[in-house]
C-alpha cells in the first residue's frame, strides 16, 4: 500500500468522525482498519473505492448548490405578433 491510501484513509477517518466509525461505515473492524492505515496489510480495491466515496460524498456536500438552469424562449417565441 502506499503513502497516499494511508492518507486518503486518514482523511475518510476523519470525515467519518473517527477510526471506528470509519471502520462501521466501510464494513470491517477496528483493529483490521488498524492494520491497513498502519500500512502493515493491502487495502483491497472495494474497500479503497468506499473510503473514496465517503470523501466524495463529503465534498459535493459542501459545494454550494448549482442555481436552475436559465430558460431561454426558443426563436420562434421572440416575434412580436
Amino acid at each position: 500500500m502506499s503513502a497516499t491510501t494511508v492518507k486518503l484513509l486518514q482523511a475518510a477517518s476523519e470525515i467519518a468522525g473517527g477510526e471506528r466509525a470509519l471502520a462501521a461505515e466501510i464494513g470491517i473492524s477496528a483493529a483490521l482498519l488498524a492494520r491497513f492505515m498502519q500500512d502493515s496489510r493491502p487495502l483491497p480495491d472495494r474497500l479503497l473505492l468506499k473510503a473514496v466515496d465517503l470523501i466524495l460524498a463529503d465534498r459535493q456536500s459542501r459545494l454550494p448548490p448549482t442555481p436552475p438552469p436559465v430558460l431561454r424562449p426558443s426563436e420562434g417565441e421572440l416575434r412580436d405578433d
